[in-house]
């Protein structure tokens, strides 16, 4: 597609996932039973109208690279997350890659061995360093991927790498036998991002009970979010520039790529050739135009666009 023909920011899809609104400031009182939403309600983003499993899929059928920017404690979005990995798969077949923000670049052959059957359970989640909520969470989507023979990217830098990073406040930080494993093309995200990133760790800061983060440490731990959506980046599309017809659905923390920021914003430099969607978790409260409760919800919109 050439994108220079036309300035375009299409609202696709908007989904709502449902789950306990206790804790949640200013929520809505619970609302009676027969008004609460399904497990999962999708809803078109440009008429704000509920549309079906099948009909959402069928938006995004011509995307080459799909993210799905989730909450990470939240199980009906991993629900979700998986329901769109097995439409994926019907759609494109052995095309389709999982790329996920839960496995680092280090543990790629771990994750290749273990999906060709060669490493044991207990070998891989020895060796791969999982999330504490793997086994709810992300192992259902790894597993469906070995049935089907779906690759797994485990494009994420590694944990440790970020760290000495933000705490060092330069590459120089970070030990050399790790070196291998930085993404080629490094900077700063762009000011939209840093603004949102900043003004994040200041919410924090008033949180009673929460890490309270220095202003000098600001810019660090914001150029350690960048390398990590730098690599992520990276990993697709080195993975699309040997593999031209493949599909990416990427699985990453919503502030990574929520209003085509972060890793998305990232992949668009590096590809502006490519077509991508995102799915976002959002909170909502009450919808009146469907008349359910819906405290998480995911908004799905498409581009590319010119205008950065």
């Amino acid at each position: 597609m050439n994108i220079s023909r036309t300035l375009r920011l299409l609202s696709l899809l908007t989904a709502m996932t449902v789950f306990s609104a206790a804790g949640m400031a200013g929520a809505a009182a619970p609302a009676p039973a027969a008004e609460k939403a399904p497990a999962v309600l999708w809803i078109d983003g440009a008429t704000q109208t509920a549309v079906s499993t099948a009909e959402m899929l069928d938006g995004l059928k011509e995307y080459q690279v799909i993210f799905f920017g989730e909450f990470h404690d939240s199980q009906p979005i991993h629900d979700a997350e998986l329901d769109v990995l097995k439409g994926l798969h019907d759609l494109h077949g052995d095309k389709l890659v999982l790329s996920m923000e839960m496995f680092e670049r280090d543990v790629q052959t771990t994750m290749d061995d273990y999906l060709a059957g060669t490493l044991s359970e207990e070998l891989f989640l020895s060796q791969s360093r999982p999330w504490p909520q793997y086994m709810t969470a992300y192992k259902p989507m790894v597993e469906f991927a070995k049935e089907k023979g779906i690759p797994v990217l485990t494009g994420n830098i590694p944990r440790r790498m970020a760290a000495a990073y933000a705490k060092a406040g330069s590459l120089n930080g970070i030990a050399e036998a790790d070196w291998s494993y930085l993404p080629k093309v490094h900077k700063a995200g762009s000011e939209a991002y840093r603004a949102k990133f900043a003004a994040t760790m200041a919410a924090m800061n008033d949180m009673p009970g929460a890490m309270k983060v220095p202003e000098a440490m600001v810019q660090p731990m914001f150029m350690a979010q960048c390398l990590k959506d730098d690599a992520m980046a990276e990993s697709i599309a080195d993975y699309l520039d040997t593999h031209g017809a493949a599909v990416v659905y990427h699985v990453v923390g919503n502030f990574h790529s929520e209003g085509h920021l972060g890793v998305v914003e990232k992949l668009h430099g590096l590809r502006p050739d490519l077509k991508i969607a995102v799915i976002n978790a959002v909170h909502f409260g009450f919808l009146s135009n469907v008349g359910v409760y819906a405290p998480v919800a995911m908004f799905c919109v498409s581009f590319p666009i010119i205008g950065w």
